[in-house]
């Protein structure tokens, strides 16, 4: 991981990627991720926090340059 936004950025990237790809509709409805247990343990307030402080549109832009 390069930064604590970059930690952050790719767990919502990963909980994420079942349902850009049209799998579920919301992160806990895939049975392989680990999204319930993260949002149990955070809160779904702070990782809705998270999600928007952290956001996945360009995510790895720029971090290789």
């Amino acid at each position: 991981m390069k930064s604590e936004s970059h930690f952050w950025a790719t767990l919502n990237y990963v909980h994420h990627n079942p349902v850009k790809h049209g799998y579920v509709d919301k992160w806990m409805d895939w049975p392989y991720s680990s999204a319930e247990e993260y949002i149990g343990q955070m809160g779904e307030p702070e990782a809705s926090r998270i999600w928007k402080n952290y956001p996945i549109n360009e995510y790895g832009r720029g971090w290789d340059e």
